[in-house]
């Protein structure tokens, strides 16, 4: 179980899905720091190091809230429940696809992992955290309006 003190908003969702850019715009609107799980190049859950996320925790301890994105942000137990609130990014799979492609130097690697089994791996491990969200935004909807729908849901619950 990791040891959390600020109340934790956990973003999950598939790479390419907006979850960066929506951490950020609610970390901005609740000024609320953001930690990154750094786990958007990785095909397995168990890759993403959980005692290195709970140094990084650490570090806002004094925060009233402190924002948690990642694919695998909803997969994981242990930072599922240290969560207070957690939100699911449900994007288009070819858009969240197009998306992470554009954003690396060689695109054809991005689609060569998921035909090679990251599609297998977003079934098994990434699409099971929509059900297990507290709330669902749609990550391809105008960024203004998907933070202001997670931060009215923050400050609601």
């Amino acid at each position: 179980m990791m040891r959390v003190l600020p109340p934790l908003l956990v973003i999950g969702g598939p790479a390419g899905s907006g979850k960066s850019s929506i951490a950020a715009a609610v970390g901005r609107l609740a000024a609320a720091p953001v930690v990154d799980l750094g786990d958007s190049a990785q095909d397995d859950p168990h890759s993403v190091d959980l005692p290195a996320l709970q140094l990084r925790l650490d570090e806002h301890e004094e925060a009233p809230l402190v924002v948690v994105e990642g694919v695998f942000a909803l997969a994981l137990p242990p930072i599922r429940w240290a969560a207070k609130w957690t939100v699911y990014v449900d994007t288009p799979l070819d858009l969240s696809l197009a998306r992470r492609a554009l954003d690396h130097t060689d695109p054809h690697t991005v689609l060569r992992a998921y035909l090679d089994g990251g599609r297998e791996a977003h079934i098994r491990t990434v699409v099971t955290g929509r059900q297990l969200a507290d709330l669902v935004v749609d990550g391809s909807a105008h960024l203004p309006e998907v933070a202001g729908k997670i931060h009215r849901f923050l400050t609601r619950a």
